[in-house]
């Protein structure tokens, strides 16, 4: 009986993993494998959550890896932790979350079928998380206008605040001697 009970529990357990899956590896990573050199350019792994889709569909894209490999995904779970990635268009991966553990940095591991290593990779930082700062004050501008600078600032400066602008004064031409 306590084995049944065993295999039940590690079923829910797997079952309650593949399902949060989704949230653990949305986002935007940035992959390396030990030993290679990428410059400035290493390979990136979009994930997102699929619209309308299931708790086990992600939205996937690969940029700077030897493949193509787009659209929605289905994940399950492997028997030793890794998600299976069952991509729409393109060749099928694997990842596994990492703990956080010390780190601050959420990390993966990242294993295409024929790859002699992994790839480790972290999550880059979001621009939406990123707090919007205020404009300084007087920095704001009414509903709908631009905020240009005026040309000659003494001149603006001594005009009257509610004065329309004024076409400039007509010059005479000079004359010959």
């Amino acid at each position: 009986m306590t084995r049944l009970k065993l295999a039940c529990l590690a079923a829910l357990v797997a079952a309650g993993t593949a399902r949060a899956a989704p949230a653990d590896i949305a986002g935007t990573w940035e992959c390396r494998q030990p030993g290679v050199n990428y410059g400035n350019k290493p390979p990136i792994l979009y994930f997102t959550d699929a619209p309308g889709g299931g708790a086990s569909e992600v939205t996937v894209e690969v940029d700077g890896f030897a493949r193509e490999v787009y659209g929605r995904a289905q994940l399950a779970q492997d028997a030793d932790g890794w998600l299976k990635v069952k991509p729409a268009q393109g060749q099928e991966f694997s990842v596994r979350p990492e703990g956080a553990g010390k780190q601050r940095t959420a990390a993966m591991a990242l294993r295409w079928p024929e790859a002699k290593a992994d790839y480790r990779c972290l999550r880059l930082p979001s621009s939406a998380s990123r707090p919007v700062t205020e404009p300084s004050p007087g920095a704001q501008n009414p509903q709908g206008t631009l905020a240009v600078p005026p040309s000659d600032a003494a001149t603006q400066e001594n005009a009257p605040q509610n004065a329309a602008p004024q076409a400039p004064a007509p010059q005479e031409p000079e004359k010959k001697q």
